[in-house]
């Protein structure tokens, strides 16, 4: 028995004092990438990166390693997180947590743009915390990189900074670097040395996400290598220093799902591995991957877990690398199916923003209130298309078949040619597909439009509305999700089933265009839109009454056959 306290409830009794239910992957369902995992007592938290959206670093909270909530999001501030104008993929990456000195330690970087010319390197930081909820401030590293680590060794109370990062800046060879580091001003303190790179050979490992453990005299280092697409594994080696020499592991990788083909296991892209001691002295690892469905993943990189075991002094993971399997459950192998989540709806009726709602980098302005139980936006010059902020809210898309329907507020008036509300299926400025409510295009009175953009492609639709009186609630939009497709539709007030006027293949929910990264998945957003006009003062106010997500039996199968 514990006693934990959350930001919206000051204590909670909790009885789950160890691994006690079915544990499924993926845990954290959704863009949930680079997943680090900390225990302390018996509280398990985890932190994703976050990219492009705002506020950054969220942290879930578990005590049985089965049942994950949101608890927290580490970066609050614009002082901490500085997102102005970034491209998608852009932004806060790659977190690593520890507990020492009384605090928690969050480190990870902010990256602001892929611009060659400018050389624009990420920039590495770390904060603390007390109660995993009020962060302080960033101390920003001396070395840049990416994937910082802060690991204290329990043996000296030294704290030392791994992160991978460049040989220097005219080679750019980039391995896993360290040094001893000064908590109070980020610089190094101690040789700033290369430590290990890696198991495959010259610039193609990509060496990245460094995560030490101390055990039994030896620093084991798990690093991520191959990329973060199909060659993603974990590997790991181990030293009698945190700072090296590191010696290779006898049966690297330890995990890597690519070894069964690149178009054969639902599950690819295994990497950033994170080992946990659980408070009964089992072992664990949580690590991204993929979903693959038809050769896509719309969901993008996800939190999945992985029992341990250590066999002559090394790690091995799910049983010296065999296939994770969505069909297999979590050791311990325990009584339970996996569960349809129950529907999720926001009706607006809290004073504040539910944490699950995000918005497009950092704020210049509030874009949004909750008044009366219901959402009203402050709509601005930019759209989804925009690398800027605007007037919208995202929450992660969680499941590969479930629903995402949105009420509009009834408003007096009309909206102009270049005033839109709507909903969208969104996965950068480049790909979203958007239904919603706005001023006819070539044609007078207001019109309901759907928009498909499929490589830059853009495929309008529109049915006019009658113009003459004003807009009642019970509007409806709808974005019907399954494993291969996105459907867009309406209901009009009354109506019972949807009318799907648009549909496009998840595929396009998944890649970037030539030339860009993605690093993200899915999300789903609320918006409005003056198009690249101020949003005229005499137009109507406009929001949502409800959100409702409803979730179906995913059916997934262990192999990416369709």
């Amino acid at each position: 028995m514990i006693l934990i306290s959350t930001p919206s409830t000051k204590i909670i009794l909790l009885l789950l004092a160890s691994v006690g239910q079915a544990i499924w992957n993926p845990i954290l369902p959704g863009f949930n990438p680079d997943p680090a995992i900390v225990r302390h007592d018996r509280d398990y938290f985890i932190a994703c990166s976050s990219f492009e959206y705002y506020p950054g670093i969220p942290i879930y909270h578990s005590n049985d390693l089965g049942t994950w909530t949101l608890y927290s999001h580490a970066a609050t501030r614009p002082e901490q997180l500085q997102l102005y104008g970034v491209p998608t993929t852009a932004g806060a990456w790659a977190p690593s947590l520890a507990y020492f000195e009384g605090k928690y330690w969050l480190s990870a970087m902010t990256r602001w743009t892929y611009d060659p010319v400018a050389k624009v390197w990420p920039r590495v930081w770390f904060i603390s915390s007390t109660d995993m909820v009020h962060w302080s401030d960033p101390t920003w590293a001396e070395p840049w990189g990416i994937d910082p680590e802060l690991f204290n060794d329990p043996v000296t109370g030294k704290t030392y900074l791994n992160l991978m990062a460049p040989n220097n800046n005219i080679d750019k060879i980039w391995g896993i670097y360290g040094c001893e580091l000064s908590l109070q001003s980020g610089k190094c303190i101690g040789p700033y040395v290369s430590t290990w790179n890696g198991t495959l050979p010259g610039t193609t490992g990509r060496p990245e996400g460094p995560k030490t453990t101390y055990k039994d005299g030896y620093y084991y280092m798990i690093i991520a290598e191959g990329g973060t697409d199909e060659q993603h594994r974990v590997t790991v080696s181990r030293s009698k220093h945190p700072l090296g020499p590191y010696q290779a592991g006898p049966h690297n990788p330890l995990l890597f799902n690519g070894q069964w083909g690149f178009s054969n296991l639902t599950v690819q892209s295994t990497g950033h591995a994170t080992l946990i001691e659980t408070a009964d002295g089992e072992w664990y690892a949580s690590y991204l991957a993929r979903r693959n469905v038809n050769g896509s993943s719309p969901l993008g990189r996800e939190t999945f877990l992985a029992k341990v075991e250590w066999v002559d002094g090394w790690p091995s993971i799910n049983h010296d690398g065999e296939p994770v399997l969505l069909s297999d459950q979590v050791p311990p192998v325990l009584e339970g199916q996996r569960q349809v989540p129950e529907p999720w709806v926001d009706d607006f009726s809290r004073p504040t923003l539910r944490p699950e709602w995000y918005q497009l980098r950092t704020p210049y302005t509030k874009n949004y209130e909750i008044l009366n139980d219901g959402l009203f936006l402050h709509p601005n010059v930019f759209n989804l298309d925009d690398r800027d902020v605007p007037a919208a809210l995202l929450k992660k898309q969680t499941s590969l078949n479930m629903s995402f329907s949105a009420e509009l507020l009834g408003f007096k008036g009309e909206l102009g040619p270049r005033n839109k509300v709507g909903i969208s299926a969104y996965l950068s400025e480049f790909q979203h597909q958007d239904i919603g409510l706005g001023g006819c295009i070539n044609a007078t009175g207001m019109c309901l439009y759907a928009e498909t953009r499929m490589n830059n492609t853009v495929d309008h639709w529109q049915t006019p509305l009658n113009s003459t009186e004003d807009i009642e609630s019970g509007l409806t939009l709808h974005i019907r999700a399954t494993p291969l497709a996105y459907q867009l539709g309406y209901t009009l007030q009354g109506e019972e089933k949807p009318t799907y006027v648009k549909e496009v293949s998840s595929k396009w929910q998944a890649f970037a265009p030539s030339d860009w990264l993605v690093f993200t998945g899915n999300m789903f957003a609320l918006f409005a839109t003056g198009e690249g006009q101020p949003w005229p003062y005499t137009a109507p106010t406009v929001g949502f009454a409800r959100v409702k997500e409803t979730y179906f039996e995913e059916d997934i199968a262990d192999y990416d056959r369709w």
